[in-house]
């Protein structure tokens, strides 16, 4: 049993990053399903504290009571709108967030972190022990936190490191000298204060913000100055896909003496049922799931494009799509859904004739696994890492062309039944690949030099050259 120390903004800040988020959750799932004792390092903020001290002035329990502590943290955690700005202009959207930086950088939680981080203060640990089965309902979005020993305070912790960042402060620090493994989430910029033995393991997810053009240089900047902090502390990487491994490589070689291992994001394969379950129960109408956020490589204009040519089909956008959802003259058969729980995401990828990835570039494609462990057919761009993800278990288009997108439609409806028995078939492949329940072992377990630690689909590794004993992928 490992005390391992949790650092990730997704889980420990109201701000949920659906792509992260996912994977860290299931994550912490699967070590808290082997038994490791975890522990989350929450930032507080005036928000919090203002939560707290309403709180306390019910006076209907004792004034340190822990219950009422960690009523003010899950309900302060779980404060975060994921539809709320589908609603404001982009102009609303840059005065609240520097409204927010400059309450932030007033705050008394802004200047003890700072006075830590240069030395003037030292380290303070504060935990609070989570006992939530005090609680008689936690929200879906929520029952990951109940996973989680204890909580480490830390004013203003995530909310600093962007500050220091850009304006070349030291990063905030964290005392972890009593834990095993420390697990930081990148790109998240921490000084961390350990034992000799302690272990460093850093997730990189992607290095989109380095190779995406329409993000901005102020992005960009951070993202280096983040990940380079944790970089140079860390002992082991993890990745969440081969291809994003081999991306790491070759922009930033200077980090390749240091180990490192595969960890593919995880889903739950639990339900036996959802392999068998008929065509018949599907709607009359055809429809298709999209996944997305407001970024341009999600691209999911060309997909509604499409759409606008298949009105025999309808199409539901999950999640945050701009502009997108403003078009005019949209066609009925185009729904935008906004953010939804994730049951009723569940939901709809279960009833659906097909999830649709239309992306330019990702560094995994969480989506893709949550529709094939739904038994649901999925569409994808034919782009490297998706060959990677979903092998001969996906039908792939051109993500320039509308035409190419329909016709994958076209194909995966008139053969519905084929799609769905080749995924069934390979069930407990996809289960031991990504399958919560072997996560934690993957994440645990550093392969020899030289080996992978998960298995290509004979797909991918069929079509490109090896490097190191992985697939070479290019862009």
């Amino acid at each position: 049993m490992k005390k391992i120390l949790v650092v990730s903004e997704s889980l420990g800040e109201p701000n949920h990053k659906r792509g992260i988020f996912h994977f860290t959750r299931e994550l912490i799932r699967s070590l808290a399903g082997e038994g490791h004792e975890l522990t989350l390092v929450v930032e507080t903020t005036r928000r919090y504290r203002k939560l707290r001290r309403r709180q306390q002035l019910s006076r209907l329990l004792p004034a340190d009571s822990r219950l009422i502590e960690l009523l003010a943290l899950y309900r302060f955690l779980d404060e975060t709108d994921m539809n709320e700005t589908m609603t404001r202009s982009a102009l609303r959207r840059t005065i609240d967030w520097f409204k927010h930086r400059i309450r932030m950088c007033t705050s008394w939680e802004f200047g003890l972190c700072f006075l830590r981080a240069i030395g003037v203060l030292p380290p303070r640990v504060k935990l609070i022990e989570n006992k939530s089965g005090g609680f008689e309902y936690i929200p879906t979005d929520l029952r990951h936190l109940e996973l989680f020993r204890h909580f480490m305070l830390e004013p203003g912790f995530y909310s600093y490191q962007d500050t220091s960042a850009l304006v070349r402060l030291p990063p905030p620090q964290i005392d972890a000298r009593d834990y095993d493994i420390i697990l930081i989430d990148t790109p998240t910029r921490v000084a961390i204060k350990r034992r000799a033995n302690a272990k460093v393991v850093c997730v990189v997810h992607d290095l989109l913000p380095l190779t995406d053009l329409r993000l901005s240089d102020v992005a960009t900047r951070l993202f280096l100055s983040r990940l380079f902090t944790s970089l140079h502390q860390a002992d082991e990487l993890a990745f969440v896909s081969n291809y994003s491994r081999n991306r790491f490589r070759e922009l930033l070689p200077q980090f390749a003496h240091l180990p490192a291992r595969v960890v593919y994001p995880r889903t739950r394969f639990d339900s036996a049922d959802v392999a068998q379950r008929p065509a018949a129960v599907q709607p009359v109408q055809p429809s298709f799931v999209v996944i997305v956020s407001a970024e341009p490589r999600k691209n999911v204009n060309a997909v509604i494009r499409a759409f606008r040519k298949m009105p025999q089909a309808d199409l539901v956008v999950i999640g945050y799509a701009g502009g997108a959802s403003r078009m005019r003259n949209l066609p009925p058969n185009i729904r935008f859904a906004g953010y939804v729980d994730e049951h009723e995401k569940a939901t709809l990828i279960a009833e659906a004739h097909g999830l649709i990835m239309p992306s330019f570039a990702e560094g995994f494609g969480v989506p893709i696994i949550e529709a094939l462990a739904a038994n649901t057919p999925v569409l994808c761009s034919d782009i490297p890492v998706f060959r990677e993800v979903a092998g001969e278990l996906a039908d792939y288009f051109d993500p320039f062309s509308t035409e190419s997108i329909c016709a994958s439609v076209t194909r995966v409806l008139a053969g519905q039944d084929e799609w769905r028995g080749k995924i069934r078939a390979r069930r407990e492949e996809l289960a031991e690949r990504f399958g919560h329940h072997t996560q934690a072992r993957d994440f645990l377990t550093l392969q020899p030099a030289g080996e992978s630690q998960v298995s290509v689909p004979r797909t991918a590794a069929a079509s490109a050259p090896l490097l190191d004993g992985l697939p070479a992928h290019g862009t």
